[in-house]
């Protein structure tokens, strides 16, 4: 891949962390705690190329609220950087880490969530691609593509099996490749995501010079009263 982002993930609980070169929607930059509650407010990490965004799924839908705060950005010695937040849900319907504390039903994953393209910083148009890593989900959350049943199986990454689904978003134009674990993480990730774009490299889903222009960890919550916590460390190799 022309760029690669290998991440250790600590996951108690999450909303998105990205990786974006140029963002579009208003906020400023921190290093100080905040919150964040309106749909795309965002903060750009001091001394960082991440952001924070309260980035609400399918806000334009959704009855409730979703709140994200964060908190700092740490380097525990002989540790990559850390970036501690959480996210608190209050979502009554949507239609369409891991510490997490449920107090009511709840729907909704943890995942990262990246855009491909054999364009330099494209993750709009729809030659772009939509790679997801899903590591927990409940509450029948089910991926883009499901209903067409596994395009593909993964024997082994990360130590567990996979399932890839595949379709396009019809509201984007995107194609989204989802990859589903046999065997789901249980509050705690640790990995190259490296493996994850080399596999579907092999799979033959776009090649190995093709550009990873957005990189976000997170969460979609699509209803319930939920608090997540979270510890991601990040290291980008380019």
């Amino acid at each position: 891949m022309s760029y690669y982002i290998n991440l250790l993930l600590v996951l108690n609980a999450l909303l998105f962390v990205s990786a974006l070169p140029n963002p579009q929607q208003a906020g400023g930059s921190t290093s100080t705690p905040e919150t964040l509650c309106a749909n795309n407010n965002y903060d750009i990490l001091a001394g960082t190329p991440w952001i924070v965004d309260n980035l609400v799924y399918n806000a334009d839908q959704m009855v409730g609220s979703q709140c994200t705060y964060f908190d700092k950005v740490q380097t525990p010695a002989g540790q990559n950087e850390q970036i501690l937040w959480s996210s608190v849900a209050n979502i009554e319907y949507v239609q369409s880490t891991w510490s997490r504390t449920n107090t009511t039903a709840f729907k909704g994953n943890v995942c990262f969530d990246f855009m491909v393209s054999d364009t330099k910083g494209d993750s709009t148009s729809t030659a772009a691609q939509e790679l997801m890593l899903w590591l927990q989900y409940e509450g029948g959350q089910l991926p883009i593509g499901w209903g067409n049943g596994p395009a593909a199986t993964i024997d082994s990454l990360f130590g567990t099996s996979w399932k890839l689904y595949e379709d396009k978003n019809t509201d984007t134009g995107i194609t989204v490749h989802s990859l589903l674990p046999d065997v789901q993480f249980d509050n705690t990730f640790d990995g190259d995501l490296k493996d994850w774009l080399e596999a579907l490299v092999t799979l033959g889903r776009f090649k190995d010079s093709t550009y990873v222009n957005v990189g976000n960890a997170g969460t979609e919550f699509f209803y319930g009263d939920s608090i997540l916590n979270a510890t991601l460390s990040l290291q980008v190799n380019l």
